[in-house]
């Protein structure tokens, strides 16, 4: 499926309802239009953890760069700059987007030689200062952060897991109620617990896998896991079948009475009395 990122002009009314979905030409070959809005951080964090390379992971590529010998004629890396990821840091929401997933250092840049008036053309209070202007600022540098990239998830999964924004989403109050949660007599600490992890598996499906297991451990929820295991098991209690030492007693005296067939019991009631054995039948020829 191939996919187009745009960005929506700001003077665009927000009031206004807008269609997502432009069905396409019946001549067409069935392509489907659809405009779906995401949040650019989900779009940034998979880039910026592409980026991210923490000591230990580029010290082992370098010690193994410098041991290995490269074959002749060996096709070298492709070096330079990735087109799509110039093209999305051309919009603003997205580079504001990337810099949150980054922690932000800044550096003094290199000081000029001598200090503000002290020069050798004499301390002239108006030269001081436009020196001290002339000062250039410090530099920033960004550097992709997992644990702020972690903090922006969790805000998400803790403002959609609140009670007001929790409650518009249908599929995610039924999940509740699944789970028997929605009665008056629920803990309320299980049930904030349950949305949580509805938030979770809803957010999921926009994060990496490595950041989902950092964001699951995250929250505390082996008492809801628990009682979800309470539960199934209990489920499971209620549809096993009940099953009384009676009736076992009873089926095993019919089985006991109908080993024998009708058949069976009329040869027994016929008088062998006079006939021959079978043993008669298989004694060997005389010559």
């Amino acid at each position: 499926m191939t996919e187009y990122i745009a960005v929506l002009p700001d003077e665009l009314d927000a009031g206004t309802p807008h269609t997502y979905l432009r069905l396409p030409h019946p001549r067409s070959d069935g392509a489907i239009l659809v405009h779906h809005p995401v949040d650019p951080v989900f779009l940034a964090i998979p880039l910026a953890l592409s980026l991210l390379h923490p000591m230990a992971d580029l010290l082992i590529p370098k010690s193994k760069s410098i041991c290995d010998l490269q074959p002749a004629y060996s096709p070298s890396a492709p070096v330079g700059d990735n087109p799509d990821a110039g093209r999305l840091m051309e919009h603003k929401p997205f580079r504001r987007a990337f810099r949150a997933c980054c922690e932000r250092k800044l550096v003094d840049a290199a000081e000029g030689e001598g200090g503000a008036g002290n020069g050798e053309e004499g301390g002239n209070g108006e030269e001081g200062g436009n020196k001290a202007q002339d000062k250039p600022k410090p530099v920033a540098y960004y550097r992709p952060s997992r644990d702020a990239m972690l903090s922006i998830v969790k805000a998400k999964v803790d403002r959609l897991a609140a009670a007001d924004n929790f409650n518009k989403f249908d599929h995610l109050v039924r999940g509740l109620g699944r789970d028997g949660l929605l009665e008056a007599s629920a803990d309320p600490t299980l049930v904030q617990a349950a949305r949580i992890s509805a938030a979770i598996e809803h957010v999921a499906q926009y994060l990496p896998p490595s950041l989902l297991a950092s964001l699951s451990s995250s929250y505390d929820l082996a008492a809801y896991n628990a009682y979800l295991a309470d539960r199934v098991a209990a489920a499971r209690a209620a549809e096993a079948p009940i099953v009384s030492e009676k009736k076992d007693k009873g089926t095993k005296r019919k089985l006991a009475k109908s080993e024998s067939s009708r058949g069976v019991e009329a040869l027994k009631k016929v008088n062998t009395n006079g006939m021959a054995k079978m043993t008669s039948f298989f004694k060997p020829k005389t010559k």
